[in-house]
This record gives structure tokens, C-alpha cells and sequence, in this order.
């Protein structure tokens, strides 16, 4: 019964590295989405026209104010929820700033959402911010954000893609990607929502 139980603790551990951390919540927490399972790819039919981030206001890292119109400023959003005691979070963050840069020219903007920071100016996210070189916008969960959408998922690194009216487009995707394949993920979405 102990080896069981060592192994299958040792199995657990080996995903959480493998590409996602828990966030500590209730893994049967609501996840993203009507009937999203809890995987590499939530799958959803009814997210499709979600509005997971409603009305909010709150800062970035550095302390300016967002609100919800800041998903109007692009064809396409994708938002990257991560953590900072979050390894593949963080591994994966300078290919996201790679995939910022490449893809704004196309309408594509990528914004991180950080899990586990409410104050700006946090002196561990800026450092990983800078030692990554994700140089894209960094917000900080206000109370909305905590209640509407953080309260919803179990694991980070999570990733959503919204329109212009921030409606979630496609699924949720929990766990880090390379390049590559978020590169594919974005094309085959802005070839869905025609940008």
C-alpha cells in the first residue's frame, strides 16, 4: 500500500512539473468554460462567446489602470495566467514575449495575468519580468478578477484567447506550450475569428 502511495505522489509531482503548478485551490473548483475538463486543453463547447473576465478595473505590475477596454485594443488576446513561484510559467514567458512581438503586427496582443501578486511594483514578478524579457503587459488580479475568473481554474500556467468585446474564443488551455505550438494555436484561432 506505501509504494502505491509514494508512486502515485511521485506521478502527481511529475505532472505539476511537466508543464503546469497547482494554484492551490480545490482541483474540482468550476474550471473555464461549461463543461471544460481539467487537461492539457480544456475542451468547451459553450465558451466560445464567454465573457470570463466581465467588468473590471485594476492596475498593471507597473501601476497603471486597466479596465476590460484594454481587450478592444487588439483583434485577438491571448492571456497568459501565471504564477511567480511557477516554473514552467516562467520558462515558458520569453517565447511568449518572442510571440508578442511577432505577432502584433496581426492584431495579436499578449497580456499576463498574475495569479499570486495584488500589489504593483512587486519586486519578484518585476525581476522575473525583466530576467525573462516578457516585456508584454503584466495585470494583477482585482477582486472581479479573483471571483470571476482565478476562482475558476486549478492550475498555472492557464492561457485564454479573447475577441475585441472580450469574449473567450476556442478553449482554455492549461499547462506551458513552446513556441511552436502556441504559434499554431494562434494561427489556427485568428483563422477562425478571420484576422
Amino acid at each position: 500500500m506505501k509504494k502505491w502511495s509514494l508512486g502515485l505522489a511521485l506521478a502527481c509531482v511529475l505532472l505539476l512539473f511537466a508543464g503546469a503548478c497547482g494554484t492551490g485551490q480545490d482541483e474540482t473548483a468550476g474550471a473555464i468554460g461549461e463543461g471544460s475538463s481539467q487537461g492539457s486543453e480544456s475542451e468547451s463547447e459553450g465558451s466560445s462567446q464567454e465573457k470570463i473576465f466581465g467588468e473590471f478595473e485594476t492596475v498593471t505590475l507597473t501601476g497603471e489602470p486597466v479596465t476590460q477596454e484594454i481587450f478592444g485594443e487588439a483583434k485577438l488576446t491571448m492571456v497568459n495566467i501565471w504564477a511567480t513561484y511557477c516554473s514552467p510559467c516562467i520558462q515558458e514567458m520569453p517565447e511568449l514575449a518572442e510571440l508578442a512581438r511577432e505577432y502584433e503586427d496581426r492584431g495579436v496582443q499578449i497580456i499576463g495575468l498574475l495569479s499570486d501578486v495584488s500589489e504593483p511594483e512587486d519586486a519578484t514578478a518585476m525581476e522575473i519580468v525583466e530576467e525573462t524579457g516578457a516585456d508584454y503587459m503584466h495585470i494583477l488580479p482585482s477582486a472581479e478578477l479573483q471571483m470571476n475568473l482565478l476562482s475558476r481554474i486549478s492550475a498555472v500556467p492557464t492561457t485564454v484567447f479573447l475577441d475585441q468585446e472580450g469574449n473567450m474564443t476556442g478553449s482554455a488551455y492549461a499547462g506551458a506550450r513552446s513556441k511552436e505550438d502556441w504559434s499554431g494555436i494562434l494561427e489556427e484561432i485568428l483563422g477562425e475569428v478571420g484576422a
